[in-house]
Order: C-alpha cells, then sequence, then structure tokens
C-alpha cells in the first residue's frame, strides 16, 4: 500500500511517498509568509494550490494521504482510567479532555491506544494507561475539503507525536534489542523548538522552547540590515558565514540551555527515566554552529534522526514519513 505523508509547517510542505514501509520519494516545498501561523492553516484555498502543484511538479500519484497534524490543533494525553470495555470508553474518553477542549465534547473526535494495563491483587485488570488523542471535527473536515480540492483523500491524520512513534515503533521493529530505552525527537523548527520524549515507542511528553529559525532571521536581518526574507535566505546558504553572527551564536547557545532544563525537568518528574540519547530533525538541524552548540552542551549522546528512518530518510521529512507508516 502506497502513501503520501504530509507534514505541513510554517516554512514548508514536505511530502514523503511511502510504499510498504519503504521510502520512494520525498520533495519539500516552500510556503508564502503566514499561510500557516501557529499550527493553523490561514488559507486552505492557497495551501489546496500549493498541494496540488507539488502533486503537478514531482510527478505524484499517490493519492491516499497520511496527514501529521501539529500540536496546536490534536491533543494528545497520557491518561489512566478505571479497567472498562470499549463501548464504555468511546462514552468516558471524552470527559478526560474536559479541562483542554473549547466547547461542546462532541465537536471532536477521540481516538486512543492503550499502552498498558495494571492488575489488581486477584491478578484482575484494574487500571487502563491510555495515549488518548482529539482534534476538532471541523478541523478534520478543512482538512479533507483543503486535500480534496489538491485531488488527494484523507486516509488517516495523526498527531505529530504519533507520527514520531510511527518511526520509532518500526526501527524498533528492525532492531530487535538494540534500540535506546527511550528517545528525546528535538525538532528544530521554524517557529519554535520541539521536544518529544519517548519510552520505547510509547509517548511521554512534549516540551517547547520558543526559539526557532525565525529569530535567527530577525536577528541576521537586524545585523546585515536586509529583510528577513533575504536573511532567511542568508541562514540557509550560510552567506557570508551568516550563522557565526554574535547574535546567531547567542541564540545558539539559549537554545541548547533551555533544551537541556527541559530534558532536567523531565528527569525531574519521571525519576526512573534513563533518557540518554536525543535526535535532531528539522531545519534547524541542518546548521552545523546550532547542532554542534547542541552536541557541546547537552550532556546526552546526539544523534540525526536519520538513523531511526527507513533507508533514504533525511533531516527533514521524519514527521512525513512517519504518517506514512501505517
Amino acid at each position: 500500500m502506497t502513501y503520501l505523508g504530509l507534514d505541513i509547517g510554517s516554512s514548508a510542505v514536505k511530502a514523503a511517498v511511502v510504499t510498504d514501509g519503504k521510502i520512494q520519494k520525498l520533495v519539500m516545498e516552500p510556503l508564502p509568509e503566514n499561510l500557516v501561523r501557529d499550527g493553523r492553516i490561514l488559507s486552505p484555498e492557497a495551501m489546496s494550490d500549493v498541494l496540488r502543484e507539488i502533486v503537478r511538479k514531482h510527478h505524484i500519484s499517490a493519492r491516499r494521504c497520511a496527514l501529521a497534524l501539529p500540536s496546536e490543533t490534536a491533543m494528545t494525553r497520557r491518561i489512566a482510567m478505571p479497567y472498562m470495555t470499549v463501548d464504555q470508553l468511546a462514552v468516558n474518553l471524552p470527559y478526560e479532555f474536559h479541562d483542554y477542549i473549547q466547547g461542546d465534547k462532541d465537536l471532536y473526535f477521540y481516538d486512543y491506544a492503550v499502552v498498558g494495563t495494571e492488575e489488581d491483587e486477584d491478578g484482575q485488570p484494574k487500571t487502563l494507561e491510555l495515549l488518548a488523542s482529539a482534534v476538532t471535527k471541523e478541523e478534520i473536515a478543512a482538512c479533507r475539503q483543503m486535500l480534496g480540492k489538491a485531488g488527494l483523500k484523507l486516509t488517516t491524520a495523526v498527531p505529530e507525536c504519533m507520527a514520531y512513534r510511527n518511526l520509532l515503533r518500526r526501527y524498533e521493529q528492525d532492531h530487535p534489542g538494540e534500540h535506546p530505552a527511550e528517545y528525546c525527537v528535538i525538532d528544530l523548527g521554524h517557529e519554535a523548538i520541539r521536544m518529544h520524549v519517548f519510552r520505547g515507542s510509547v509517548y511521554e511528553a512534549t516540551r517547547l522552547v520558543d526559539i526557532g529559525g525565525r529569530d535567527l532571521d530577525g536577528a541576521i536581518a537586524d545585523h546585515m540590515d536586509v529583510d528577513p526574507h533575504v536573511a532567511a535566505s542568508y541562514r540557509m546558504n550560510n552567506y557570508e558565514d551568516a550563522q557565526l553572527l554574535p547574535e546567531c551564536m547567542e541564540l545558539y547557545n539559549r537554545a541548547a540551555v533551555e533544551v537541556l532544563r527541559a530534558i532536567h525537568f523531565y528527569g525531574f518528574n519521571t525519576p526512573d527515566s534513563d533518557l540518554r540519547d536525543v535526535y535532531l530533525c528539522g531545519g534547524g538541524a541542518q546548521m552545523e554552529p546550532l547542532t554542534r552548540t547542541l552536541r557541546s552542551q547537552l550532556e546526552l549522546t546526539v544523534h540525526d534522526i536519520c538513523e531511526l528512518m527507513p533507508e533514504g530518510g533525511e533531516l527533514l521529512y521524519p514527521a512525513a514519513v512517519g504518517a506514512a507508516l501505517q
């Protein structure tokens, strides 16, 4: 089965054609400024045009689409509930999101995966440990319509953290007994740094560091007296060593401090944690001064996300590939 995995970020669309777990094609197209803001697509019609052009330009024949949903639109929680039937879960699960959703609970789709069960002293199941997600029906309908206008069919939509989970699950299946006990996937994105922590292939938590490529572009623009769009090009191409400007180096160090603080916070709240490995992805992972700073300051082993991906995987595409791994 072939799927087109899509990761729609704030600055670019990443697409992955995956057939039976094997990567066939990876493509990326930049997005106009402010088409996506804070994880939300501001003009679905314009995004349909972008997607249609990607399909045409790169000769993509796959129509079944697997979409990675950003954390701003899809909520994911680890929860524990009394042991109950599937029908009872369908009734009770929405109430677990009571403090996180807006409006009526019936306006949302809910899904879950059983992480584990706890038994009582008689060996009977007592508690269910779940990984649960919620997304508005309106959001899914809008995504389905947007993709439909681009000639694509929304087959599945997964929270971004679950796309990474799919990668880890496939990696552990292919490397039994040869994988870390815990992972931290660090997405060095345009708007922010997102850190997703997993125990095995089980999602634990996400932490946000509010520093991204956009901040670097602003620093370069101010120093070199150019437009932020030009500064972005300077950064990506390291024009005149723009990545080594003092203002950028300061941001790298700030980012490393905040990432390390988030890791320590996770360890403090999870005393039995044995997190030793972090995996870098996203546009920032292509910037050697930033990755060098992280490698020197983090108290962990730093890898590229490509180590966890199927053959042919690249730094920018883990969420797109993970979404397409069914």
